[in-house]
């Protein structure tokens, strides 16, 4: 069975075990000091220094262990969400694969039908194998593999619960400032959150993601038709802690969501437009330079 990282366990450990050494030491100073030995330790100038530099070391190491707990996790966290994203792409892989040897299969029915003179059956059949290459179609729209792979997962998740996820991709993110990985962490918090959404309302499910671009931004929003935020919660809504899902939530998604934003210089939002929840954002383009030759 495949073991995870969990850094949280690790840094306990090594905390525990940085406590046990501080306590072993104190042990031993009580010893020698309830002893006849006490006596020539402490007159003895190069001990005290080899014990108190023992000391310092165990104590400061203890300290930095302690404040690198939380780099850690953090850590630890951002590995997590690469295997997940090396999964994803790994069963659009194979997914497409699959759709390929399917698509090959269709191509050679097609034929077969038009060189028998069937074209109304070969129009019967294109129509009946169209939805599932316009489904394929509205996921590879961008020239990023991993967001490409986010997308994938969450229509399938959708179409599992009985959700309407629809896409709308007007960009290729080729200059995508950010990390292909942290937008993927961006995107996935904001759709798993419309998801839960949608399904606690208990009415109308669906979810829309658009994504699209000007000369010096990027833009993203997701709609769902989940239950409204209410007004005198939205100021906290992307609040370290703060959730709207009581015990089910850990209310670090958004917040995690909005520093990531932040850092590259974007921002983010969130409005009620008609019977939708809006969560909306920008970040600016990766800016390019261009030379220009002088003419000869």
């Amino acid at each position: 069975m495949k073991k995870r990282f969990e850094p949280g366990k690790t840094a306990l450990v090594l905390i525990l075990i940085n406590l046990v050494q501080v306590a072993l030491i104190g042990a031993v100073l009580l010893y020698f000091i309830d002893t006849d030995k006490g006596t020539e330790l402490l007159s003895n100038p190069l001990s005290m220094v080899v014990l108190t530099v023992i000391t310092v070391t165990v104590a400061a190491d203890s300290i930095i262990v302690i404040r690198s707990r939380a780099s850690l996790i953090r850590s630890g966290h951002e590995f997590r969400l690469l295997e997940d994203t090396l999964a994803k792409l790994e069963k659009l892989n194979t997914t497409l694969r699959a759709q390929r040897h399917d698509f090959m299969n269709h191509l050679q029915v097609v034929h077969s039908l038009i060189e028998m003179d069937e074209y109304k059956a070969a129009g019967e059949y294109i129509e009946k194998v169209y939805d599932d290459i316009q489904r394929v179609s509205r996921i590879m729209k961008t020239s990023v593999a991993a967001v490409n792979a986010l997308l994938q997962a969450k229509l399938m998740t959708c179409e599992k619960h009985g959700i309407t996820l629809e896409l709308d991709v007007r960009t290729q993110l080729k200059d995508l400032a950010v990390p292909s990985w942290e937008f993927c962490r961006v995107l996935g918090n904001l759709i798993d959150n419309a998801i839960y959404a949608v399904l606690e309302s208990g009415g109308e499910k669906h979810i829309k993601v658009e994504l699209y671009e000007d000369l010096w931004h990027h833009y993203f929003k997701v709609m769902n038709s989940g239950e409204p935020i209410p007004e005198e919660l939205t100021g906290r809504i992307f609040e370290a802690g703060f959730t709207t899902k009581g015990g089910k939530g850990e209310g670090m998604g958004l917040s995690i969501t909005r520093r990531i934003i932040e850092k590259h210089k974007g921002s983010i939002g969130v409005a009620r437009e008609g019977d939708r929840t809006v969560f909306a954002g920008q970040i600016p383009r990766q800016q390019i330079s261009i030379e220009i030759e002088p003419d000869m």
